[in-house]
């Protein structure tokens, strides 16, 4: 089994204090003049855990917010499964000894033994610190109301102390182990990668533990983010909900479109985009709305004001007129119309819920992908006028979805892809949100060619000055590595200077363990053949609508040089099939899972190389698994 190193996240803490300046409190080490000296050393001669037995507690506030409950059940889980015993969760109030606990969040221990005021403008929303004091261990962060960054730094505590691995919701990895020394940790923050991290995907979408265990957020309100997705007019200004605008005329049942039809493009009530043009009025309703999301969700971050799914946009007189101003472009005028309805809501914040604040979103998608920029005749690339200069509180989640992921955003085949992202850092730098792509919408059924594309797109954002990244995935549940991809994928937008290669093959030892190297064997043909099709055949297969269900890509050979990889795994684990039976289905599920692309491509693509018979039988496998992988 793995060994972890207790050292292994002083890494972690040097690169987050280059990426984002360390606070300047008392007791922090600045960790970039740090770097010959550790973060984390070993207490000589105490113990977290002696015997399997512990005098600790895990203390949580007496009002402890949901972050910090979940985080003292994990410890309390997770330790218990490595040494065999639990330690007990205590509130303050219910505390007895102050001498050895994990405190967790801003406890009044906090405040006696540690007392520094952490700043948000140095600890990201789910960033944190740990410091131990005499005996105590003491994790925080800023907004310890609402802040999930105490989960994270739990998280890491346990890698620390029990070499704890979280890689899919059936593999959890913990080093069984009696004793566990006291750690001390001498007093830093851990910033993530990217502040906001997201991974939308079927097999995730009714599993929230998962999405915290692979320190991601999600689009709904327990994770701070309200009203997500697509939508501007169906999420807060229904055209065919009752109007409440208040103007002569409203009421007795009357529809927002009936009343105001001019606050929406004129593509019928399916297509209907917002009218970014339609008034102080609209703007009013807009922010009012945002209030009544403030009052229903007082522990939210994020609000977003998204926008339909299709380029049906308005093209009234007004908003033709607003877009020739800014020479034709739409992004304008939806960032000029947000900006109004925001300082409306936030007049309301400030007023009824002071020292709170907000973080709104739109998206930067079809028509409106284009910043609202010019350059001068200097070469400077300069705003429109300073209505279309999002507000420090608007973020923009620029979503290409003409880019070729096979290739690199700096790419020339991605030349319009970048050259948006880098306007929009011009008048948006560090309110950014990077929406990418992580399936072919085509085909759930072959892997997407991004897998050497991932790490380096990330980076690429990373320097453009995005903060969140968000990968979406298959839209029902599906094959093609998903598990491997969201270890993976989290991973970085954790923790950007791990390597690709290292984490999928430390993903495929942990989940496919003695059938690692033939899983690893297929995902490097994977890569192989690709490497060749998009530059031989079909540089447009990176696109998520690219057409990657061809012979030229899947020829015979190929898919049976994957066959034979399979037959290796399969052959691989068959030793288990008495000596540990529940050991040898959960990896003949796994392996066959990942097994059902190629006999998908047999039954699709290869079926005239096999008899009708054996035709029938990869039918009827596929359709056993399919069924058991709810396909």
């Amino acid at each position: 089994m793995r060994k972890k190193n207790i050292f292994r996240y002083m890494a972690l803490a040097l690169s987050c204090a280059l990426i984002l300046p360390c606070f300047a409190c008392k007791d922090v080490v600045d960790s970039t003049s740090q770097e010959d000296e550790p973060l984390v050393t070993v207490v000589e001669g105490e113990y977290l855990y002696q015997g399997g037995v512990s005098e600790y507690s895990i203390l949580v506030r007496d009002d402890a917010n949901f972050y910090e409950s979940f985080a003292a059940n994990e410890l309390a889980a997770n330790l218990q499964k490595a040494t065999g015993n639990a330690i007990p969760i205590v509130t303050e109030s219910a505390l007895k000894n102050p001498d050895c606990v994990i405190s967790l969040g801003h406890t009044s221990l906090w405040e006696k033994n540690v007392g520094i005021a952490l700043s948000s403008d140095d600890i990201v929303d789910s960033g944190y610190y740990i410091k131990t004091v005499d005996k105590n261990i003491y994790i925080s962060c800023p907004d310890y109301t609402s802040s999930s960054g105490v989960l994270y730094g739990a998280y890491d505590f346990l890698a620390d102390t029990i070499g704890y691995e979280f890689f899919a919701a059936d593999e959890i990895y913990y080093e069984e182990k009696k004793d566990v020394p006291l750690l001390n940790y001498t007093g830093y923050s851990v910033n993530p990668s990217f502040e906001m991290r997201m991974l939308p995907k079927a097999d995730l979408r009714d599993d929230r533990d998962t999405v915290r265990r692979y320190r991601m957020t999600s689009p709904s309100p327990t994770f701070g983010l309200v009203a997500w997705g697509h939508g501007q007019a169906s999420q807060y200004i229904l055209p065919d909900a009752k109007c409440t605008c208040g103007l002569e005329g409203c009421g007795n049942g009357i529809t927002y479109q009936e009343h105001h039809p001019d606050w929406f493009s004129n593509y019928g009530t399916k297509d209907m985009q917002l009218c970014w043009t339609g008034g102080e009025t609209l703007e009013t309703v807009a922010a009012n709305r945002f209030i009544e999301f403030f009052q229903q969700y007082p522990d939210a971050q994020y609000f977003m004001f998204g926008q339909e799914d299709n380029v049906s946009y308005c093209d009234c007189d007004r908003c033709v007129a607003a877009i020739n101003e800014y020479a034709g472009n739409v992004a304008g005028l939806q960032v000029a119309f947000v900006n109004n309805v925001i300082e409306r809501a936030n007049a309301w914040l400030h007023e009824n819920q002071p020292g709170r604040r907000v973080k709104y979103i739109i998206y930067a998608y079809y028509a409106a992908e284009a910043a609202p920029v010019k350059t001068t005749e200097s070469g400077e690339i300069v705003a429109y006028s300073d209505k279309v200069v999002p507000v420090d509180d608007l973020y923009i989640f620029y979503t290409p979805i003409s880019a070729n992921f096979a290739f690199q955003i700096d790419s020339p085949k991605n030349a319009s892809v970048y050259k948006n992202l880098k306007d929009w850092s011009v008048i948006a730098d560090g309110q950014l949100i990077m929406y990418l792509y992580d399936i072919n919408f085509r085909n759930y059924l072959i892997n997407f060619n991004n897998f050497g594309t991932v790490k380096g797109m990330y980076e690429t954002c990373k320097e453009l000055g995005v903060t969140c990244i968000s990968s979406q995935a298959a839209d029902s549940y599906t094959t093609c590595f998903q598990e491997m991809r969201s270890y993976v994928e989290s991973s970085l937008m954790w923790d950007l200077s791990l390597s690709y290669d290292d984490l999928v093959r430390k993903f495929m030892s942990a989940y496919y363990k003695d059938a690692a190297d033939y899983l690893y064997e297929f995902y490097q043909i994977l890569r192989d053949r690709y490497a060749y099709y998009q530059n031989a055949v079909n540089p447009e297969s990176g696109g998520i609508y690219g057409e990657i269900n061809s012979r030229d890509l899947w020829t015979q050979p190929v898919v049976e040089k994957i066959d034979k990889a399979f037959d290796k795994a399969l052959e691989s684990i068959k030793k288990y099939e008495e000596s540990d039976p529940a050991l040898y289905r959960t990896l003949k599920t796994r392996i066959m899972k990942e097994r059902l692309s190629p006999i998908y491509l047999k039954i699709t693509l290869l079926s005239s190389y096999y008899s009708e018979e054996e035709i029938s039988q990869m039918k009827e496998e596929f359709k056993y698994y399919a069924k058991m992988f709810k396909l």
